[in-house]
């Protein structure tokens, strides 16, 4: 590709436009394919085969095979949470309808695509160091978004009890446990029944986190009289 190329405009699209879309592209076609295939089985060639893309677009954006899980696990993570949000945005007026709408959310972005599942909780796991890496990164964030929805439920002193980062992690745990039986066809739900024991984990969640929270408030509180 010339440096003329790389510079001109290409049916009203600039470079970095193209380069945009055709990592898109890629990601879409990881998806099918790591999801199908399994990513231990896929190559390279593969996704360029789904993408429509020769492997040249494909170095263009991504490192190699585990670049492309890495960004395509955080895209699905990302999407998540933005379904999520405006669930979330309710947990200061109403816990409950904020659980519901939030756990519905989610649980319909998997189970209508249950590609992203798979990819999220079976394919990323033990693949390398760096991705195992990436995958507590994303539980640690997810994490962090449900303490943050319990300091908007019950009080920002909730976030300085240790008990908070514990059951915040817990029950991201559980939730994802919940999520990779029903993929692997272990736990025969249907959707509404997955998202209301699903909602389920997180109601119950809130009420432990302030109890033990409290109750490590209490216990210090003593401890200095």
């Amino acid at each position: 590709m010339s440096a003329s190329e790389l510079v001109r405009p290409w049916r009203g699209k600039s470079p970095e436009q193209r380069v945009a879309e055709r990592r898109e592209q890629l990601l879409d076609a990881a998806l099918e394919v790591f999801a199908t295939q399994g990513f231990h089985r896929s190559r390279v060639r593969d996704v360029c085969r789904q993408a429509g893309l020769t492997e040249r677009y494909f170095y263009e954006s991504f490192a190699g095979k585990e670049a492309l899980l890495i960004a395509l696990a955080e895209r699905i993570v990302a999407d998540l949470l933005a379904a999520a949000a405006p669930g979330i945005a309710l947990v200061e007026r109403d816990l409950d309808a904020a659980v519901d709408a939030a756990s519905g959310a989610v649980v319909r972005s998997l189970t209508d695509d249950p590609r992203r599942a798979r990819i999220l909780f079976v394919e990323v796991v033990g693949v390398s160091r760096e991705i195992e890496d990436q995958r507590r990164a994303i539980i640690g964030g997810l994490a962090g978004v449900v303490r943050a929805a319990a300091a908007q439920a019950f009080g920002p002193w909730v976030l300085e009890s240790v008990e908070t980062e514990l059951i915040s992690r817990a029950v991201i745990g559980a939730a994802q446990e919940l999520l990779v039986a029903h993929v692997r066809g272990e736990l025969p739900l249907d959707q509404d029944d997955l998202i209301v024991n699903f909602g389920r984990v997180f109601r119950q969640a809130g009420p432990i986190v302030a109890a033990m929270a409290g109750q490590q408030d209490i216990e210090r509180a003593g401890s200095r009289t």
